[in-house]
């Protein structure tokens, strides 16, 4: 269906390579991109397969994976309102490269390679703010992987958690939409490590973990620890 969004509530409105468009662009860029809701456990796309679509986040949560020769999951990164995944199949229609998987509930707006490439010719910085969109990404993912490198068990647990209360926009409670396992294996650590050290940081007053729900509790002292 076409993206039904509010103006103010707009998919692209998240989205840093979109908000420098004006009125105009605006109004068309909405005419153009579609919506669709995602229950948890469903496919946006699967590694593979062939489209030609840039996709947004526009409401819940989504898993970028894909798997090695030996069936291994690995976690790229997970996604929040704002993201977008596709860039790739956009630009050179090359077969998606990630498993794209829904954590929750979501709202996922998009929009072809047919629609975006007349909105380039329309607003030629958009193609600039593309492209420093896409560098932005291709730096934190690089970030992300060294600096974990160089992290203890403990670190990367308060970055992973620091992440999602950032991501989230949260203030000091996190409802995570992913499961134990899937947090432990981005970190490349195991779930019962991840459970361990959470419990941990229980009892030294950092946080208070209930379900699947953690609230932060000393906010300063997990940036702290991952200063360090």
């Amino acid at each position: 269906m076409i993206c039904a969004h509010e103006a103010m509530d707009a998919c692209f409105s998240k989205v840093s390579l979109f908000q420098h468009l004006g009125p105009e662009a605006s109004v068309l860029l909405t005419s153009l991109l579609h919506s669709r809701k995602y229950d948890r456990g469903e496919y946006v796309v699967q590694e593979g397969e062939h489209s030609d679509t840039l996709y947004v986040v526009h409401q819940g949560c989504v898993k970028l994976s894909k798997y090695n020769e030996n069936g291994k999951e690995h976690i790229i990164r997970f996604l929040f309102p704002g993201d977008f995944f596709g860039q790739d199949s956009l630009l050179h229609q090359k077969p998606h490269t990630a498993n794209a998987e829904v954590l929750e509930p979501s709202a996922i707006c998009s929009i072809s390679k047919h629609d975006f490439d007349p909105l380039l010719e329309q607003d030629p910085k958009l193609a600039y703010h593309f492209l420093l969109a896409i560098s932005d990404l291709l730096s934190e993912t690089d970030e992300w992987n060294s600096s974990l490198s160089a992290m203890t068990t403990e670190q990367k647990v308060a970055k992973l958690l620091m992440y999602f209360h950032t991501r989230n926009h949260a203030r000091h409670k996190i409802r995570l939409p992913v499961f134990k396992k899937d947090m432990a294996l981005l970190l490349g650590i195991t779930p019962e490590t991840l459970s361990r050290k959470l419990a941990v940081m229980q009892n030294q007053g950092l946080l208070q973990v209930t379900g699947n729900c953690i609230l932060i509790l000393q906010l300063d002292q997990l940036q702290k620890m991952i200063s360090c």
